[in-house]
């Protein structure tokens, strides 16, 4: 289903043909190229972030969605992807832990929607957004992950900095919150993602570029 060297839309795209998905969302939003907090605090000691801040959160459905329901409509998701648009971070609203000198870069991106729909019903493609450096070892501590979560086969994609994993194998709705809830338990994973993805009831990923690197394929089990 996955092989070395692939990029994330291709993934989706057998995910959909193996799976016999009959809908899958992409969703477009903006990106912004800064630091996690605590990589600011490591720059700037005196970074601060409120309460409200950090509970901040934009729902999924607020957002521009393609939803595909046959393989051809990739297409569509294709064109999206070379034609991204640049935003002018003077001109939006951009909480930088930095100061307001140091105005990340700022893009349309795309990300894929974990939930999908079956003739079976409502599925999850079991996703996660890795807090593993990459590097010579990176890959297999991520599978080792995935696979003490209970997931027997997936993609390990480099996302530029860290990791994104993927289950190739679809979960319910009670096996996806369960791995998501035991997923909170770990040091390897990015925990306020996860917190984000269960306040929407749905996780995603990115599978457009961020400073340059387009999530591809690095590993598979």
């Amino acid at each position: 289903m996955a092989t070395p060297g692939m990029r994330a839309i291709d993934v989706a795209r057998e995910i959909f043909l193996v799976s016999q998905v009959l809908l899958m969302e992409f969703i477009v939003y903006q990106c912004e190229e800064k630091p996690h907090f605590a990589e600011a605090k490591k720059i700037n000691p005196k970074a601060q972030r409120s309460v409200a801040k950090a509970l901040q959160h934009t729902p999924d459905f607020t957002e521009p969605t393609m939803f595909i329901q046959s393989s051809n409509q990739f297409e569509m998701v294709r064109q999206k992807l070379s034609n991204l648009k640049e935003i002018d971070a003077q001109k939006t609203d951009v909480t930088s832990y930095l100061g307001d000198s140091d105005k990340p870069r700022v893009h349309e991106a795309i990300k894929m929607v974990s939930k999908v729909k079956t003739r079976y019903g409502i599925y999850h493609i079991p996703l996660l957004d890795l807090d593993i450096p990459v590097s010579e070892n990176g890959a297999s501590s991520a599978e080792e992950v995935f696979r003490e979560l209970g997931v027997k086969h997936g993609a390990i994609l480099n996302s530029g900095a860290s990791y994104h994993g993927w289950g190739l194998d679809l979960k319910s709705e009670d096996e996806w919150r369960h791995f998501m809830a035991k997923a909170l338990l770990l040091d390897r994973i990015d925990r306020r993602w996860i917190g984000h993805r269960l306040i929407d009831g749905q996780a995603n990923l990115r599978i457009s570029e961020k400073r340059g690197k387009v999530p591809e394929v690095v590993y598979v089990f």
